[in-house]
């Protein structure tokens, strides 16, 4: 027996995990060498922050770990939401995961909004609604 809100929950959570795949492989590209690209790239490792106890990232190199800490976010919440869908028998711990993914996943794309990062945004915004669509629509038994 499967029910629609897990269906869509589980099918949310793997698009989650696809994004994460998505994140990384473009992080792993190589970026164009054009003046505009070195010129911002020189700029970001110049600036240096003051972060204490002698350490001294630069902008770059924050943006580099935040970029795969991402990835890796995106990866394992989709393997735990996975993981509570196979598990849940009653299904209730299935929609508190729902509610908490709305959540994190809304704030993430506000975060996209605000900075205008459209490609990611787009993600987001389907995984956003496919997990309202897990807790709004209706749970009916299918055979």
């Amino acid at each position: 027996m499967f029910r629609r809100g897990r269906r869509l929950f589980s099918i949310a959570s793997i698009l989650l995990i696809l994004t994460a795949a998505v994140h990384t492989l473009g992080h792993f590209q190589p970026q164009p060498q054009t003046p505009e690209y070195i010129n911002l790239k020189s700029t970001m490792e110049a600036y240096q922050l003051e972060l204490g106890m002698g350490m001294k990232p630069s902008v770059r190199d924050v943006l580099e770990s935040l970029s795969l800490t991402m990835s890796v976010t995106l990866l394992l919440l989709g393997l735990q939401n996975l993981l509570v869908a196979m598990t849940d028998e009653s299904g209730k711990m299935v929609r508190r995961f729902a509610f908490v993914n709305i959540i994190g996943v809304g704030a993430l794309a506000a975060l996209y909004w605000v900075y205008r990062i459209p490609p990611p945004l787009i993600s987001f915004g389907v995984v956003e609604a496919v997990f309202l669509l897990s807790v709004l629509i209706p749970d009916r038994k299918q055979v």
